[in-house]
């Protein structure tokens, strides 16, 4: 998003003054416009300030989430080393385990 910024604020569109001549607008009828514009101006405001919330918290979850990837990924390497040692724990007692069953030697 383009960090542009406004040149007029609601507060300027509201203090705003213009020279009276003698063909001018109707004052009531410009007054009326202008706290349309300033309305809207201001709502405009608002949501662009939501919006840069809603930026940065996309932000904060995006890194959340790739923080918890690394985390998973991690934690699977971490159980797959865990599962193969527990297999060759189990290979060990097994072998172990037939040497007393089967004896030290083995004929061949």
């Amino acid at each position: 998003m383009s960090d542009q910024t406004l040149k007029l604020s609601a507060k300027d569109i509201f203090e705003k003054e213009f020279e009276k001549s003698l063909r001018g607008f109707k004052p009531i009828e410009v007054d009326s416009f202008l706290d349309d514009v300033i309305s809207d101006y201001q709502k405009m405001a608002d949501m662009n300030s939501s919006l840069k919330k809603l930026e940065e918290e996309n932000t904060r979850l995006k890194k959340e989430v790739e923080d918890l990837r690394i985390r998973v990924a991690t934690n699977s390497r971490s159980a797959d080393n865990q599962t193969q040692n527990h297999q060759i724990d189990i290979l060990k007692r097994l072998s172990s385990l037939e040497k007393k069953v089967f004896g030290q030697s083995k004929v061949n």
